[in-house]
């Protein structure tokens, strides 16, 4: 097995992987009647969820109904902890609804799911009585399937049926998938930011994205409605009048500012000069009355030492802007080790009251580290500087010589902490620690397949991904054509589904 062709720039290849995927889907040869039979058996799982993210409890499937009409009726099935009553319908296909008229016909009035071998197309309508009211689509799940004769599902114990399918494949194939999925990732991530610079201007869409990322996860949107409401501009006026300035701006817009030193010790030299400037420079300036839950995250964690983190460096790059600035960094004729040094430096290191504290009282930290950690700084460089890189190369003036050393630091960009999702996929997939390089473009990679096939698909069953997988002879062989295919008068996704 060679190595991935020789690329410059992003691809959008994974684009095109997806629609064979789906052309590929595989068959599975079940008749309706095997199907009902299963159903009829009742081992159902304690936890289901449909195709529109209800969370289900079949706790009986029903009377099995021999005659015209629902296929089991009066079913009874805990919607998110809500008994209902009412009938069951089946199907191979889910486009059999409409095919076979029911959209239309009274006696299906009282079906409450719709309940169909393969998840349907993103696209495809729900099902829908003759009154109109949708019904919740559930597709069945994998283990009554693998009780049917001659239907035995080959997934390994407590992982996806295509870690089979990617073991016989071998281990380039599975990081050759992973980094197209990656690519293709930051991809929709560039095209997103580059329609939000077309709304409210280049600097302030790379500073919106810049605060929602320095956020933790249950603080993202309090840290994106802070930059809407102080915008970029205000933002670094500020920063340049004084760099405390922002970081005072900051804490009183969030409400983290106490008006009055809480403890009987005298307050820290920071805050001191931090309340002379919010008296003396900015006294207009209100609380949004963000709302911070302090049980969601560890105490290096805290908005204050993310906001302070984010106002240390839009002030270090305050002089120039944030577009000047960081391109300097981009377009320096450096490795990409060099170049992600720099962009790290922006950052600044463990210096200043923040470096110690997590919290404006408390104990001093054991070991002094930076307001933005090393994990964090990865993620913002990876989630937000490169997409908002890649979004102003493949503008009006595309610039194939910028976007080639951000390609660059992209492809050797090391990994960032693992999220719930990293590890789900690790484990699904039967990921061991040695079997796969793992970088941030992989991690990208895993993240955009668990979006596109994982999460709404467990049981694996139908998966276009495994099809694909199965129908390769040999990714070698493919390899150009798919490059060629994805590449080639593209500039970009215009728009995977279900981006967050």
């Amino acid at each position: 097995m060679h190595g991935l062709p020789s690329r410059t720039a992003f691809s959008a290849a994974y684009g095109s992987l997806r629609i064979q995927g789906e052309q590929t889907t595989e068959e599975i040869a079940f008749f309706e009647d095997e199907l009902q039979a299963l159903w009829h058996t009742g081992a159902f799982p304690d936890r289901l969820s449909t195709r529109e993210g209800h969370r289900v409890r079949i706790l009986s499937p029903g009377w099995w109904n021999k005659l015209p009409g629902p296929d089991f009726t009066n079913a009874q099935v805990e919607f998110n902890g809500n008994l209902c009553t009412g009938d069951i319908e089946i199907h191979s296909d889910a486009a059999d609804w409409y095919a076979h008229g029911h959209h239309n016909d009274p006696a299906y009035t009282n079906v409450i799911l719709h309940v169909v071998l393969a998840l349907p197309p993103k696209k495809a309508k729900p099902a829908v009585t003759a009154a109109g009211r949708k019904i919740a689509t559930l597709v069945i799940p994998g283990e009554l399937l693998s009780k049917a004769p001659g239907h035995r599902a080959e997934i390994p114990e407590r992982c996806g049926q295509c870690a089979t399918a990617l073991s016989r494949q071998g281990t380039r194939t599975l990081e050759y998938f992973l980094d197209l999925a990656g690519e293709w990732r930051i991809l929709d991530k560039s095209r997103r930011i580059r329609e939000r610079m077309a709304r409210v201007g280049t600097e302030q869409a790379i500073y919106e994205v810049f605060m929602t990322a320095c956020g933790y996860s249950q603080y993202k949107k309090s840290f994106q409605l802070m930059a809407e409401s102080l915008p970029y501009e205000r933002a670094r006026q500020l920063a340049q009048q004084e760099p405390m300035a922002l970081e005072a701006a900051f804490f009183r817009i969030a409400g983290l500012w106490p008006e009055e030193w809480p403890a009987d010790n005298d307050p820290p030299e920071h805050y001191q000069r931090i309340t002379a400037l919010l008296r003396n420079e900015l006294p207009g300036l209100k609380s949004l009355g963000l709302i911070w839950p302090r049980s969601v995250s560890r105490p290096a964690n805290s908005p204050e030492r993310r906001l302070a983190g984010a106002a240390r460096f839009l002030s270090r790059t305050a002089d120039r802007g944030l577009e000047k600035r960081l391109d300097l960094v981009w377009r320096q004729p450096v490795p990409p080790i060099e170049r992600r040094r720099a962009l790290e430096r922006l950052f600044g290191g463990a210096t200043g009251f923040w470096a110690s504290h997590f919290s404006w009282q408390g104990n001093r930290a054991r070991n002094a580290a930076a307001p933005l950690g090393e994990g964090r700084i990865r993620t913002i460089i990876g989630n937000v500087l490169i997409p908002a890189a890649l979004a102003l190369t493949r503008s009006d003036r595309p610039d194939p010589v910028l976007e080639k050393n951000v390609f660059e630091l992209f492809v050797k960009l090391p990994r960032e902490p693992e999220n719930r999702i990293h590890r789900r996929m690790m484990h699904w997939l039967a990921l061991g620690d040695n079997t796969v390089k793992m970088n941030f473009r992989r991690q990208q990679g895993l993240m955009q397949i668990h979006e596109d096939w994982c999460a709404h698909n467990p049981s694996c069953r139908n998966c276009s991904v495994l099809a694909y997988l199965r129908s390769l002879d040999g990714i070698e062989n493919r390899r150009e054509e798919v490059e060629g295919k994805g590449l080639k008068g593209q500039n970009g996704p215009k728009g995977p589904e279900g981006q967050q």
